[in-house]
């Protein structure tokens, strides 16, 4: 039988440590947010120049430019996997330059497929579960 004395040192020692879960969480931490990114390379070809394509990460929401249109949803990170919500984005044609709506595509399909994410120094390296990389440099924090 346990005697309150034990009952109380082990009640004390639990939440000590669920505490310092809390205090110190360690790899929950997210390292993206507060960030803003411009994307350098998708799949080792630079964007379309003209179009800046970014990310930002704030408050467990995503939002950027695709390079013609503004998005915006929600996304988990933990442990280097990422996740992205369903992405809503506006609707507006942009002809020039010639491409830059492909690229957008391309884009849009590729965030929906990421699973994993690096930070290196002032890189963010989104990937796919084929490997395929997106590749941006940091541009500001908060």
């Amino acid at each position: 039988m346990i005697t309150t004395k034990k009952f109380l040192t082990i009640s004390v020692l639990v939440l000590a440590i669920f505490s310092a879960c809390t205090l110190f969480p360690g790899s929950n931490t997210n390292p993206l947010e507060g960030t803003e990114w411009e994307l350098v390379t998708i799949n080792e070809s630079t964007p379309i120049p003209g179009r800046p394509i970014t990310i930002t990460f704030e408050d467990g929401e995503v939002h950027g430019s695709a390079g013609c249109n503004s998005y915006f949803g929600s996304y988990d990170a933990r442990s280097g996997g990422i996740t992205f919500g369903m992405l809503g984005w506006t609707a507006m044609a942009c002809m020039d330059p010639e491409g830059i709506m492909q690229q957008e595509q391309e884009y849009m399909a590729f965030l929906s497929e990421v699973v994993a994410y690096q930070v290196e120094g002032n890189q963010l390296i989104l990937e796919n579960e084929t490997q395929n990389q997106l590749t941006y440099q940091q541009t500001s924090t908060k």
